[in-house]
């Protein structure tokens, strides 16, 4: 039988793995790039594999880790497709140039992460102040990301989807430990022998 309550504990700790690795992922591989206008997949390409790569992979694992533990259809669907399309574009890097097929499906995938996973958080019922207010905030940056990728030339791209990721990072955390919270945790095993 699957231990829910070890799933959600791995969740929890996903998430605080996936910051830790985003973070060492942002030390200059190369002192030119900037964090302000630059995005994270533009600072992977130069670290291919490394800690940036790494830290997808295992966002996308920790939400995985969350699908038995929820009960509702919906939101472990919405999950499941934020877990794949983040293991999907750590897989297909981005380009630096003009985007080849492999460029678009990291673009495409990272898209469809950013908007599952908050969608799985307010479908959650009952959603909780937390996770709604989190929800909120990832979806206002997401909305800051595309309106600068789309009519500002990519101005202040990179902080817009550092704050995005930030906020997302958080929503799985708050998945996670509501998850953790709402699990039983397994009785001990009785030691006694019956004669």
């Amino acid at each position: 039988m699957i231990d829910k309550r070890l799933l959600a504990g791995a969740g929890l700790v996903g998430s605080a793995l996936t910051a830790l690795l985003a973070a060492v992922g942002q030390v200059d591989p190369d002192p030119q790039l900037s964090h302000v206008s630059l995005t994270v997949s533009d600072f992977a390409v130069h670290d291919r594999g490394g800690a940036t790569d790494m830290a997808m992979v295992v966002f996308g694992l920790s939400a995985w880790c969350l699908l038995p533990v929820l009960r509702q259809a919906a939101p472990r669907i919405l999950l499941a497709v934020f877990g794949a399309a983040m293991v999907v574009a750590a897989l297909a890097p981005t380009d630096l140039g003009p985007l080849t097929a492999t460029g678009y499906l990291h673009r495409y995938a990272s898209m469809l992460a950013f908007v599952m996973l908050p969608l799985a958080a307010v479908t959650l019922r009952p959603v909780g102040r937390a996770l709604r207010a989190t929800a909120a905030v990832a979806g206002g940056f997401a909305v800051l990301m595309l309106a600068s990728a789309t009519l500002a030339d990519r101005y202040l791209i990179g902080a817009a989807e550092r704050y995005l990721l930030l906020s997302e990072v958080v929503l799985l955390g708050l998945l996670a430990w509501r998850g953790w919270r709402d699990c039983p945790a397994r009785p001990a095993r009785s030691t006694v022998s019956h004669a």
